[in-house]
């Protein structure tokens, strides 16, 4: 867990701000003093689990949503407040939690099973902000487990949601770009001025990209500046060779960069990309949907 300290935790509440949408989860917040802190964690869960032994994938129908709001609920019922939970599990519960405690930040579905008809098992992971005896704030992710009954036209919980353990995280995977490329080299420059125009609006993206890629720009563009820390192939390239390319010659690259926002923070970001070679230059084809893999 990482502990952030209240002046940390402010910024980031404005991300969940997206689910403002889905009334019953923010009650607790809106109604909360914790309105003026924020959370802090994008989520990104490691994988979902496996299937229980019998257990079916739950059809588009199942109550995934209403069990996601559900567990908000659950983590920010207080003992001032019932955050409406009984709109979810009518017997409800009486928290004995301080207001300002514990307070969710983002949730998402990672499971979902049928184990009857109108029955289903949803594990939902948390992204917490719970308060610790130095005054401090832990980041912290938590799983639970949520029995829904019910059809398409009412649902409710069988019971409390139930703690379980989180999906784990595999080992660091072995990519398959093994050839460092020149930064001021010709495949550097073109991955540089890429990126300079599709991250943070600085130069004409026409000019880096190859005639009929489908490169949508991010707006607002995400940062104010990028720079390139490191370019590497999947293909080797003899001493000039990468210089004067072939026409149609496809290669892959992988990038390390940093992104500087108006504030001068920085992000860490990687980009995958294809480039084809073009009129005696490297241009970008595609950013890849994932990176190319050592031995496959």
């Amino acid at each position: 867990m990482k502990l952030l300290p209240d002046a940390d935790v402010e910024p980031a509440l404005r991300g969940a701000t997206r689910r403002a949408g889905r009334w019953a989860a923010w009650l607790a917040v809106l109604a909360s003093p914790l309105l003026t802190i924020a959370g802090l964690i994008v989520l990104q869960p490691a994988g979902a689990p496996s299937m229980r032994d019998g257990g079916a994938l739950a059809s588009s129908t199942s109550p995934e949503g209403w069990a996601e709001m559900y567990v908000r609920s659950w983590l920010s019922a207080t003992r001032d407040d019932p955050a409406d939970l009984e709109t979810f599990y009518p017997p409800g519960m009486k928290s004995q939690r301080a207001v300002g405690t514990q307070v969710p930040v983002d949730t998402a579905v990672i499971s979902a099973v049928s184990t009857a008809p109108g029955t289903w098992s949803i594990v939902v992971v948390a992204d917490v902000l719970v308060l610790q005896p130095d005054g401090k704030r832990a980041a912290m992710l938590l799983c639970a487990q949520v029995a829904m009954i019910g059809t398409d036209a009412a649902f409710v919980a069988a019971a409390l949601p139930t703690p379980v353990a989180c999906p784990g995280t595999g080992g660091a995977v072995v990519l398959a770009y093994d050839e460092v490329a020149d930064p001021g080299g010709p495949v550097g420059q073109s991955v540089a001025g890429f990126l300079a125009a599709y991250l943070a609006g600085q130069g004409q993206l026409d000019r880096f990209v190859s005639p009929g890629a489908s490169l949508a720009l991010p707006r607002p563009a995400p940062y104010m500046a990028v720079q390139v820390t490191e370019v590497r192939t999947r293909e080797k390239f003899e001493p000039g060779q990468a210089a004067r390319p072939v026409d149609g010659t496809v290669i892959h690259s992988f990038t390390h960069a940093w992104g500087w926002d108006a504030t001068g923070q920085s992000t860490p970001v990687d980009y995958a990309l294809t480039l084809v070679a073009r009129a005696g230059r490297w241009e970008i084809n595609r950013i890849d949907p994932a990176p190319l893999l050592a031995g496959r």
